[in-house]
């Protein structure tokens, strides 16, 4: 059975061809693609793609995945990848606030790769030998999304001759993209290092009085600019981030001290405790007390 299922932020398509031989659901190798928009911590515990790679392509905001007991942080514009019988999840089981597209592609079961996405057997072994030397995390290009954007209107079209030929097609020009990913040159060459030190800083002191003015004149741009900049750069407004770096702080502050939360509240320069509290369960599904109480050893 094919379907393409659709909710407020959320689009999905996922392929099952024992039933269905439409023309798209005869390109077994897709077995879905999918793009959400969450606004708030979503759970996603523990599970794996039976003989399958998956691909998830942070458009907005900040992923954390865990594979192996290793965290891997993704911002806009990165790309992560698991591959097939991988056991991942995201971090503590909650996707934090973000934008996503992702896609699951089956790989030959045996080593016969012939006619995989209508290659020969010997570049079809060699695309995947090269899917599988991927590192954890890529930085991509705008080019990526506007690929997984294409191949989702090609499933969303009516059934053409055609349609089987063009959805195989997408797919192999997304997956040689992640191996390949060409530069993005939107951004002046120097801008990049300055704005990446910009966000470590913020991290590493969270708690101080952030404004877009003071930081857009640190690096020589307009607040305008600084802004368009930041948000092209990692996906979210340079307030958000500000927000989530506080967030990300607290809550080793809650692990590790016995700090109370309305002060901790206030040093993060929240105005209300419950102000603190309802950003903090949006960015990590939980409030700070039951962080706390989790979390403490």
């Amino acid at each position: 059975m094919t379907t393409l299922k659709s909710r407020s932020g959320r689009w999905e398509y996922e392929a099952d061809n024992s039933s269905d031989h439409s023309n798209v659901s005869q390109v077994p190798e897709l077995l879905m693609l999918g793009y959400d928009h969450f606004t708030e911590a979503m759970k996603l515990s523990h599970h794996e793609h039976d003989g399958a790679f998956e691909f998830v392509l942070t458009e907005s905001g900040k992923v954390t995945w865990e594979v192996n007991g290793q965290y891997y942080e993704t911002r806009a514009g990165e790309l992560f990848h698991t591959r097939p019988n991988e056991p991942h999840r995201a971090r503590m089981d909650f996707m934090e606030p973000c934008t996503i597209w992702w896609m699951i592609v089956r790989i030959p079961p045996s080593k016969d790769s012939s006619s995989w996405l209508g290659l020969c057997e010997s570049e079809a072994a060699a695309v995947i030998d090269k899917l599988r030397s991927l590192p954890r995390i890529l930085r991509t290009n705008v080019q990526l999304k506007i690929r997984f954007r294409k191949l989702q209107q090609a499933l969303q079209s009516e059934a053409q001759p055609w349609l089987k030929l063009k959805v195989r097609h997408l797919v192999l020009d997304l997956l040689l993209n992640m191996t390949e990913p060409s530069p993005d040159l939107h951004i002046p060459e120097d801008l990049p290092t300055a704005l990446r030190s910009i966000t470590e800083n913020i991290q590493r002191n969270p708690e101080l009085q952030w404004n877009n003015r003071d930081i857009a004149a640190s690096i020589g741009v307009s607040e305008s600019h600084f802004y368009r900049l930041f948000r092209q750069s990692f996906g979210q407004s340079p307030s958000s981030f500000v927000e989530r770096s506080c967030v990300e702080h607290a809550a080793q502050l809650l692990t590790h001290s016995d700090i109370s939360i309305t002060h901790l509240a206030l040093g993060l320069a929240f105005k209300t405790s419950q102000h603190f509290s309802t950003v903090f369960k949006k960015v990590t599904g939980i409030t700070p007390s039951h962080w706390r109480a989790s979390h403490r050893t």
